[in-house]
């Protein structure tokens, strides 16, 4: 499977996920980790090799073992505005695994995998954050008639989820970092984060299998924040977090994000139109 990410695509889903991260906007921010161009938000990426390996491990035998699906992506390299790429799945005895590449290489973009799993348990006194339903409605309707077109449950409800911790939730990260890394001022959006890289480095999603399917989503949504563990190195820190998403009250989906902060000697600007 071929797939091509323009800037619509990029402003697409800024405007679904609010990450207005100054790497997808300006190639002067890309540079600073060493991109040749504009960045494609990695969960943009993600959204059509989810959805084939959702549903190559739905296909697996075992349900009644291991009903639950976990899907893991290691984002090894950007992929870049404009650039074509090629998904290839490899299938295994016990596991689906997929390889993006450029179609002109042999370098690799993401490498990951997905299995069926048991379901796990999600034990967590972090504070719940009720997504509001007339809000989720919508945004699920923009998700279905636009980038989400076509795509599963599961899909759907791990974006909707990271775009509202990128969108509101990321203090929660900064907030643990120390003296050296943290963040003279609270940062409102990410497009103002000038001081500070931020990348995505894998993608861990476990999900009960029956959302692996098309149709509506529920829009009663609540998730937890939990398991910040960052390690702090010099200029740069990295760690991950888990996310666990409730579904009407029932606990679905546990998203886990590896995230790497890496503090600029120069400040970049913090706007999110392209510099020519």
């Amino acid at each position: 499977m071929d797939l091509r990410f323009d800037s619509q695509d990029i402003e697409a889903w800024a405007r679904l996920s609010g990450d207005r991260n100054p790497i997808h906007f300006n190639r002067e921010a890309a540079l600073r980790m060493n991109a040749a161009d504009v960045v494609v938000h990695g969960m943009l990426a993600m959204l059509p090799i989810k959805q084939a390996l959702g549903r190559a491990a739905a296909a697996e035998p075992g349900q009644d073992a291991a009903p639950w699906i976990h899907f893991k992506t290691r984002l090894k390299a950007p992929v870049l505005r404009d650039r074509d790429v090629s998904l290839a799945l490899v299938h295994r005895v016990d596991r689906t695994g997929f390889k993006l590449r450029p179609c002109t290489g042999a370098a690799e973009h993401f490498i990951g995998g997905a299995r069926r799993i048991e379901a796990p348990v999600w034990d967590s006194d972090a504070r719940r954050i009720t997504l509001p339903v007339g809000e989720t409605e919508a945004w699920l309707r923009h998700f279905e008639d636009g980038l989400g077109k076509q795509l599963d449950q599961w899909v759907a409800l791990d974006a909707l989820v990271f775009g509202d911790f990128v969108r509101y939730r990321l203090c929660a990260v900064f907030d643990r970092l120390g003296p050296a890394l943290r963040l003279d001022e609270p940062l409102d959006h990410i497009q103002y984060l000038s001081s500070h890289l931020l990348v995505q480095t894998t993608h861990q999603t476990v999900f009960a299998g029956g959302l692996c399917c098309a149709g509506a989503l529920p829009p009663v949504v609540d998730y937890q924040i939990d398991n910040i563990d960052l390690v702090e190195r010099d200029d740069e820190a990295v760690g991950t977090l888990d996310l666990g998403v409730h579904l009407q009250q029932r606990h679905v989906m546990t998203i886990t994000l590896g995230l790497m902060i890496r503090k600029l000697a120069y400040p970049q600007e913090n706007d999110t139109h392209e510099h020519h």
